[in-house]
């Protein structure tokens, strides 16, 4: 904080114009009557922006493909409700279409709940290939992904 010349107190530098205090004019002396400019804190266009985001794209398309159908994309992304919603929908859509085909004799074997998580393991890999084209993805916190 600058003080005033005139009464010594600590005034912020937006009463350049008036001291509160003592009421003087120009309390700020010398290069303290100058505001700062919080503009040039943080400039992008000089700054480095690959050195900000924390998350990558291609770590987040690998484990769609390979854990996709566990959510583990989402739960790096940031997005822990939609992961275990994706747990949830895994689960459920095995469980029930598995059942469905194994207790209709269908499918008499294992094989039976095999294909459910194989049908949800390519609707992944065609989710991790998205990942990696679309270049406009944010995770969780809002920040694009690198």
């Amino acid at each position: 904080m600058a003080k005033c010349k005139n009464c010594g107190e600590e005034i912020s530098r937006l009463d350049k114009d008036i001291c509160p205090f003592c009421g003087t004019r120009k309390p700020l002396e010398g290069n303290d009557n100058v505001t700062q400019d919080f503009t040039k804190a943080f400039d992008p266009i000089e700054c480095n922006v690959e050195e900000i985001k924390h998350k990558s794209r291609k770590i987040a398309g690998i484990l769609a493909i390979f854990l996709g159908v566990f959510g583990a994309h989402m739960f790096y992304l940031n997005r822990k409700k939609i992961g275990f919603i994706l747990i949830a929908i895994t689960v459920v859509f095995i469980a029930t279409l598995g059942s469905i085909l194994f207790f209709t004799n269908a499918i008499p074997n294992a094989l039976a709940f095999l294909i459910p998580y194989f049908v949800l393991e390519i609707m992944m890999i065609i989710s991790g290939i998205m990942i990696f084209i679309r270049h406009d993805l944010v995770d969780g916190d809002g920040e694009f992904l690198k």
